[in-house]
C-alpha cells in the first residue's frame, strides 16, 4: 500500500475566490471527483504558492521557476502534477542541501548529484548541462539522482527544443507499476517526454507509461474519491476503483507499453549506475535522465527546422473520420493554459485550496 498523509484543515475563502460554475468545462475534466470546486484568481494562486516557497526556504532566485512550473501543469489540465503536487512536494522543500553538482562526467555524458534540490531547480540545472554538452559533442546525456520531484515533464524537453535541440526527458520511481496478467509491481511509472523545434515553435509530447499517474491515486486517497476505471490493480492483479485497495498502476498498451517502460527503466537506471525496481526505495534513489540531440552536427544549416515544420503542417492537414483535423500531442494542454491565462482564473478543489492556503501560512505538516 502506498502511504498518504492526512489532509489539512479547511480555511475560509479568500476574497478572490468564488464557487465554480457547475457546468463550466474545467469542472468536467477527467480525474477524481471533488465535493466542491472553486473559481480562483490565478494571481491569488500564484501569490499563495510564492508565499509558501518563501516560508519553505526556496532560494529567492528560484521561487518564480518553482511556482511557474507547478502552476503551468495545473493550467495545462494535469491537476495531479499541478497545484496538488506543489502542495505535497512543498513539505520537502526545506530538505534541500544545496544546488546540484556534477559528480562525474566524460565526453557527452554526466552524472549529477541533485543534493536534494527542489525538483524544478535541479531539472533546470540538468537541462542546461545537457544542452551545453549537445552544443559541444552533438549529444548531451545527463543522469541525475538524489533530488526532489517535479511536476509535468514537458517543460524540460521543451526547454531543450527552444534551444534548437531535440529533447528527451524521463524518470523512474519506486516499483509502483505492473503489466497485464501480473500481480506484483516491478516497474517504475516511468514517464517520458520529448520535444523538437520547428519554425513555428516547439512540439512536445508528455506521457506516463501507465494508464494513469500515481498522483491520481494519491489525490483519490485524500478525497475518498474512486479511481478511474481499469487503471489500477489490487494485490491480486484485478482492476480496482478503490484507492485504498490499489497496489499498482497498470502499464498501458500491454506488451508494447511494457517494452517502452522497460527501455525507460534502463535509461533512468543502470545506464548511470542508478538503482532500478526494488532498488528504488525513496525519492533520493530515484533516477532522472535528460537527453539533448543537436541536429546541426549533421545538418549544418537549419533545413531540419523546415522539415519539422513541413511534417507538422502535413499532420495538421490530415483529415479525421469526423471531418476534423489531427491534433498534435501536447497542443490541447498548451491551448488550455493559454485560455486560462487569458481569463485569469482557474478551478481548484475547495479542500486543495485550503491546503494551499495552509502552506502559505507556513503549515507544512497538515497533508
Amino acid at each position: 500500500m502506498i502511504p498518504v498523509h492526512e489532509s489539512g484543515p479547511d480555511h475560509p475563502l479568500h476574497p478572490c475566490v468564488r464557487p465554480a460554475e457547475r457546468n463550466s468545462p474545467a469542472s468536467a475534466r477527467p480525474g477524481p471527483a471533488r465535493a466542491a470546486r472553486l473559481d480562483v484568481d490565478i494571481d491569488d494562486v500564484h501569490a499563495l504558492m510564492t508565499a509558501a516557497c518563501t516560508l519553505a526556504g526556496v532560494p529567492g532566485d528560484g521561487i518564480g521557476r518553482v511556482v511557474e512550473h507547478y502552476l503551468d501543469g495545473e493550467l495545462r489540465g494535469k491537476p495531479s502534477h499541478g497545484v496538488a503536487k506543489f502542495v505535497f512536494e512543498s513539505q520537502f522543500f526545506s530538505q534541500r542541501i544545496g544546488p546540484p553538482r556534477i559528480k562525474h562526467e566524460r565526453g557527452a555524458m554526466a552524472v549529477v548529484d541533485g543534493q536534494r534540490e527542489i525538483g524544478p531547480l535541479s531539472a533546470d540545472f540538468a537541462v542546461r548541462l545537457a544542452a551545453r554538452k549537445a552544443r559541444r559533442h552533438g549529444v548531451g546525456i545527463v543522469g541525475m539522482i538524489n533530488t526532489q520531484r517535479y511536476g509535468i515533464l514537458a517543460p524540460w524537453s521543451e526547454q531543450l527544443a527552444e534551444r534548437g535541440l531535440v529533447g528527451l526527458v524521463a524518470n523512474t520511481s519506486r516499483p509502483e507499476a505492473t503489466v497485464h496478467d501480473a500481480q506484483t509491481p516491478f516497474l517504475g511509472v516511468n514517464p517520458v517526454t520529448f520535444a523538437f523545434p520547428t519554425n513555428d515553435g516547439t512540439v512536445s509530447a508528455d506521457m506516463s507509461t501507465t494508464l494513469a499517474p500515481m498522483g491520481v491515486l494519491w489525490e483519490a486517497r485524500r478525497s475518498g474519491s474512486p479511481l478511474p476505471r481499469d487503471c489500477f490493480v489490487d494485490e491480486h492483479g484485478a482492476f480496482t476503483e478503490d484507492p485504498d485497495a490499489a497496489r499498482a498502476a497498470m502499464v498501458f498498451g500491454e506488451h508494447r507499453g511494457f517494452a517502452l517502460s522497460l527501455l525507460i527503466q534502463i535509461l533512468t537506471g543502470s545506464l548511470f549506475g542508478f538503482p532500478m525496481s526494488d532498488g528504488v526505495d525513496s525519492t533520493w534513489t530515484t533516477g532522472y535522465t535528460f537527453i539533448a540531440l543537436n541536429p546541426t552536427f549533421v545538418d549544418q544549416g537549419d533545413s531540419h527546422l523546415a522539415a519539422n515544420t513541413q511534417l507538422v503542417e502535413t499532420i495538421r492537414q490530415a483529415a479525421t473520420c469526423e471531418g476534423g483535423t489531427v491534433r498534435l500531442p501536447g497542443q490541447a494542454g498548451k491551448d488550455r493554459a493559454a485560455r486560462a491565462r487569458h481569463a485569469g482564473r482557474i478551478e481548484l478543489g475547495e479542500e486543495l485550496y485550503g491546503r494551499l492556503r495552509a502552506r502559505a501560512t507556513g503549515d507544512f505538516t497538515s497533508d
